[in-house]
């Protein structure tokens, strides 16, 4: 560690709101521009590196320098990012069905398992040519509740259906789609 980030992380520990500030101010760029590797969206990217500045703030004490500041924070946001992103998995997958698959493949990533980069690429390319072969109506559902994330109720209530009605065809629309998908995969 620097000098000067030294200095600057003794007095942040003393209490200096002031120093761990420039702290912050040194490293925000990197955290964030680290954060937007894990989420596109500039928002959350605010979001999680302020909680990420948040954690080490509470944790400066049990920093003990064996690590660049720099690593240490950034591992700081690689969980924070790894929690927001399971978290968000968690609630999709409840909302869809388990469809996101993007998100399991970045997790799957993260612990390790790079061999799923290609099947992921043969399942989205599958997917996609069973998205052009939809009836208009099932596109233009699957594109308002996946792309446009309008909430069943919404396209319901814009439809003049039922909000069980909207969720029965995204029920029978995603089973097409798997068996589309598998059909493909089976022979590619």
């Amino acid at each position: 560690m620097e000098s000067c980030e030294a200095t600057l992380v003794e007095e942040a520990r003393g209490g200096s709101r002031d120093a761990f500030s420039r702290i912050v101010r040194l490293h925000q760029a990197q955290v964030r521009g680290f954060l937007s590797r894990f989420v596109r969206n500039d928002d959350v990217v605010d979001d999680l590196a302020q909680e990420t500045f948040l954690s080490a703030f509470r944790g400066l004490a049990g920093y003990k320098g064996e690590a660049a500041l720099r690593t240490w924070l950034l591992s700081i946001a690689r969980h924070t990012a790894l929690r927001y992103l399971e978290d968000l998995r968690r609630r999709r997958s409840r909302e869809t069905d388990g469809l996101d698959a993007d998100l399991d493949l970045w997790l799957a990533e993260q612990a390790g398992d790079a061999s799923l980069e290609a099947r992921h690429e043969k399942e989205m390319s599958a997917l996609e040519a069973c998205l052009k072969r939809l009836p208009p109506k099932s596109a233009n559902l699957v594109a308002e509740f996946y792309y446009r994330r309008h909430p069943a109720v919404e396209i319901a209530r814009m439809a003049g259906k039922k909000e069980s009605a909207v969720w029965m065809a995204l029920l029978r629309i995603r089973e097409a789609l798997r068996a589309c998908v598998k059909a493909r995969l089976e022979t590619a």
